[in-house]
């Protein structure tokens, strides 16, 4: 091989090793994210069920015989 193709092959030997170093540090970004994003659904999820409860458990609980008919 000439010396220009090695270097040319070379260079490309490293610009493929910073490729694929890029890749795995964004495969953890990404990684990180998704478990992140777990994480604040399911909170979301029990914050909403709480909420629901605490309407459920506040609602007023009235007998409609007790309410006087529109006319009065």
């Amino acid at each position: 091989m000439s010396r220009d193709l090695e270097d040319r092959v070379t260079e490309l030997e490293v610009q493929l090793a910073h490729t694929q170093h890029l890749f795995d540090q964004l495969n953890a970004v990404v990684t990180e994210q998704a478990i992140r994003l777990d994480r604040v659904s399911r909170a979301i999820g029990k914050l909403q069920a709480s909420v629901d409860d605490l309407k459920h458990k506040t609602e007023e609980k009235r007998d409609l015989l007790d309410d006087k008919p529109p006319h009065y």
